[in-house]
């Protein structure tokens, strides 16, 4: 009987040192999960009312609304390009009246919004209903020239540009104060009639540059020119310019649009993919080891310049208008736990 108690209080002994050993080695990891649903967050229908957002036919026969859409601080900014005025808000309406624009692109840096007009090819700021030019462009004479891209780099910004006349064609793409000196050019790109782009070696960003985003620590994550049918190469650079790593992002369906919509502060890259395009428009979001979830969104038939942006902590932004109206969508990141057990040491 004896015996029989020691070999029980042993056993006990045994399974409770195995569930410490057990418990020890157990840890809750914290990961984020991006939303399969949308929630509509910003809309208004095309028309000519007040509350009313203007489209309008291009000479490439498409209908175009509004060009380009900020978010920051909780906040929208609307580039309602057609009716040449900027709304800021809808609860109540406020608008800024901005006569003889057609504004293309926008972005919120620290206080103010900045805007371009490709009618001036120039770079304004709107702060305190007080509109202000800070960047203006001249084409050399028998050339053409236009602002593709403008974004926010902390609190500088970021001009892509392209040129054309005389028989080339020039993409670039330069780094700028918000008081609108020149800071850097940072990649130049040059191609006679029908050739392709050769890169300037001189400039620190050596790819041909299709599209790109500021990143955490101020970085450059640049969209890579490209005619693959199903991948586009994202190449990051560091605060410092120099090239970090290049990411594919792979596409399950055939590639006719791409656009780099934005990275969240962890690295995760937002590719938009045949936004417009019925029946295959996606985003890709690939995080940096490589983990990759594909969002099948709705293809937006009025198009755009800017299609979507992405918040610091990962909500995805996106234009999803109708034929009637315009919209934007939000795909938000849940956090999720799960246990992980990993060999203690004892």
């Amino acid at each position: 009987m004896a015996n029989r108690r020691r070999q029980a209080a042993i056993a006990v002994a045994v399974l409770g040192l195995a569930m410490g050993v057990v418990a020890k080695g157990m840890h809750r990891v914290q990961f984020w999960k991006m939303n399969d649903q949308a929630r509509i967050v910003w809309q208004a229908p095309f028309g000519a009312g007040p509350t009313h957002v203007g489209v309008a036919r291009g000479l490439d026969g498409q209908q175009y609304g509004p060009l380009a859409f900020a978010y920051a601080h909780k906040d929208f900014w609307i580039a309602d390009s057609y009716r040449n005025r900027i709304i800021e808000s809808t609860n109540p309406w406020k608008t800024v009246s901005v006569p003889g624009t057609i504004i293309d692109d926008l972005v919120f840096v620290r206080r103010a919004l900045y805007f371009v007009d490709n009618q001036q090819l120039a770079v304004y700021r709107l702060a305190d209903q007080h509109i202000t030019k800070v960047i203006q462009l001249q084409a050399p004479l028998g050339q053409t020239e236009a602002i593709w891209h403008l974004a926010a780099d902390g609190g500088d910004l970021l001009l892509e540009g392209v040129r054309l006349g005389h028989g080339e064609s020039v993409m670039w793409l330069a780094k700028y104060s918000a008081q609108g000196r020149q800071i850097a050019m940072l990649n130049l790109a040059k191609s006679a009639w029908d050739s392709p782009l050769q890169v300037q070696p001189t400039y620190p960003v050596t790819a041909v540059v299709r599209s790109f985003e500021p990143g955490p620590s101020g970085g450059l994550y640049v969209e890579a020119a490209s005619s693959d049918r199903y991948q586009r190469m994202v190449w990051v650079y560091s605060r410092h310019n120099h090239l970090v790593r290049k990411v594919p992002i792979v596409s399950p369906e055939p590639i006719v649009h791409s656009e780099l919509l934005g990275v969240n502060r962890w690295g995760w890259i937002y590719m938009g993919l045949n936004l417009n395009v019925s029946g295959r428009a996606l985003v890709e979001v690939v995080q940096p080891g490589g983990e990759s979830t594909t969002l099948k969104v709705h293809a937006v038939p009025i198009k755009s310049v800017v299609y979507g942006t992405v918040g610091p902590t990962g909500a995805l932004y996106l234009l999803q208008s109708t034929a009637d109206e315009y919209r934007i969508a939000r795909w938000g990141l849940t956090p999720q736990t799960h246990w992980v057990w990993h060999m203690p040491h004892l």
